[in-house]
């Protein structure tokens, strides 16, 4: 057989499976069947990014930078989007090919973002376990924080190992839904001040932080502004830690060319490509207009997962300049989710008790998640296309390194005594904001490389996720060096 006659075998192996008749319709209430992936991220998200970072942001800087939020989630999302897109027009992961078609040793790159989120892991695991800690001492009224948090990384640790955790998820959920449905209406019950929300959509960026602030929060006060907002950015709506795993669970979705029953034989059959050839991807009017249609799910999966991270961080910002800022009260190190119980309390004493749980099961819920299955499969996804071991190793045994690695570093971390905003902040910088550009830039790059003319990118599309992964690298970049004190 000529190479001729191989390439063709492969453009007629490569077919996308009928799309579901859903996505050919237009209609809205058809495209909301397909969230999935993008509302477990979401979840996640819900944590650290809404219940702290927001509301703090609120409580600094009023609505001033209510569209900072906007304008984060719309680049994360465009760069998120370019990944999704490209997993279910190819059938591989993007990392799988950035580790055949960059300059340099074979599989670098997937690599480097990958160590890039493992990073992250422990720094989410001792955060989020000290602010569990935190809280126990906040409602039973004993022990010490980080006695508990200890405690609470090995309680995940056992049933990730020992329980499914189904029954406990589903209430966790409804908990966090009901909470997160309260705080929205809490916005409408405090009567904000509209016409400076909508103001805080315009860009601006004060020059210094307010006078009372200087007085009584010398240390927030001695964060430069730009580092303090870029870190917000990073905490919102997750970084690459979640988003190479999330990525990776559309293989259970099977949309796009994941669903082909022929995929295991197509993915090694691209993996024989030669170094920066094009896909061999058939471009006939059927097959384009088979995979357009696909991609309606990704976006309808990823338009829903940022805007609901948008409208909760949002509703939690709003919360947080009407109530916290009057009060000159910030979420900090030594009250972490305290101050923020009033959001709810105010509409009546009585929901406290559910704030108390809300957070808990947000909290407790994330950690859960991230250790038994997102890390899993970001682990999985950023070393198996450099290790045929980890590609050949059950999820099972996958979970134990990923285990050790977010339980016994998230120990260890705690044990240093770092603060929850010094652990949350350097992950949210590192796996945020910086790894995202580079995901970001490197998804352009791809798409430009190997992939067929009709299957690219529009050039919008392209000119923002370019935009994008520029200034998310740079914001990267200058956040880390000011967080080390270098600037």
């Amino acid at each position: 057989m000529s190479n001729n006659d191989e390439i063709q075998l492969r453009k007629d192996m490569i077919t996308y499976p009928e799309p579901d008749p859903r996505l050919k319709s237009g209609k809205l209430s058809s495209l909301l069947a397909f969230m999935g992936p993008g509302l477990i991220i979401a979840s996640v998200s819900i944590g650290s990014g809404e219940v702290f970072f927001s509301s703090r942001g609120g409580a600094i800087f009023s609505y001033v930078f209510l569209w900072a939020f906007l304008l984060g989630i719309i680049i994360k999302g465009f760069a998120i989007y370019s990944g999704g897109r490209y997993i279910a027009l190819t059938g591989e992961h993007p990392l799988t090919r950035w580790g055949q078609i960059f300059p340099g040793p074979k599989n670098w790159f997937p690599v480097v973002i990958g160590i890039l989120a493992a990073i992250a892991f422990p720094s989410f695991a001792a955060g989020f376990a000290k602010f569990l800690g935190q809280w126990s001492v906040w409602v039973f009224g004993f022990g010490v924080d980080n006695i508990w948090a200890v405690f609470y990384i090995i309680v995940v640790a056992g049933l990730v190992l020992f329980s499914n955790y189904g029954i406990v998820e589903k209430i966790q959920t409804w908990i966090v839904a009901f909470m997160l449905f309260m705080v929205i209406v809490a916005v409408f019950v405090s009567s904000p001040d509209w016409g400076a929300i909508f103001g805080g959509l315009i860009p601006s960026i004060p020059s210094e932080y307010a006078s009372w602030i200087v007085e009584k929060y010398p240390k927030i006060a001695g964060r430069s502004i730009p580092l303090e907002v870029i870190t917000y950015l990073g905490a919102l709506g997750g970084g690459t830690y979640d988003y190479i795993g999330y990525i990776g669970l559309y293989r259970e979705k099977k949309w796009g060319l994941l669903g082909n029953p022929n995929l295991k034989q197509i993915q090694e059959q691209l993996l024989l490509l030669e170094n920066g050839k094009q896909l061999p991807l058939l471009e006939t009017p059927n097959e384009i207009a088979k995979a357009r249609s696909w991609l309606k799910a990704i976006k309808a999966d990823i338009f829903a997962s940022f805007a609901a991270v948008f409208i909760f961080s949002a509703a939690f910002m709003i919360l947080g300049a009407v109530i916290l800022n009057p009060q000159q009260v910030i979420p900090n190190d030594l009250k972490i989710m305290q101050y923020q119980s009033q959001f709810l309390t105010h509409i009546s004493p009585i929901l406290l008790f559910l704030y108390q749980a809300g957070v808990f099961c947000a909290f407790f819920g994330t950690m859960y998640a991230c250790s038994s299955e997102v890390y899993v499969w970001t682990f999985y996804e950023s070393f198996s296309p450099a290790s045929k071991k980890i590609r050949d190793m059950g999820f099972k045994k996958l979970t134990y390194i990923v285990l050790a690695i977010y339980g016994l570093g998230g120990i260890i971390l705690i044990l240093t005594g770092l603060k929850f905003t010094t652990l949350v902040g350097f992950a949210s910088l590192i796996g945020g904001v910086f790894s995202i550009g580079l995901w970001a830039l490197a998804m352009v790059y791809t798409d430009k490389k190997i992939m067929p003319k009709a299957y690219q990118m529009s050039s919008i599309v392209t000119i923002i996720v370019t935009i994008s992964g520029i200034a998310l690298t740079f914001m990267g970049i200058i956040a880390i060096l000011q967080f080390f004190k270098v600037m």
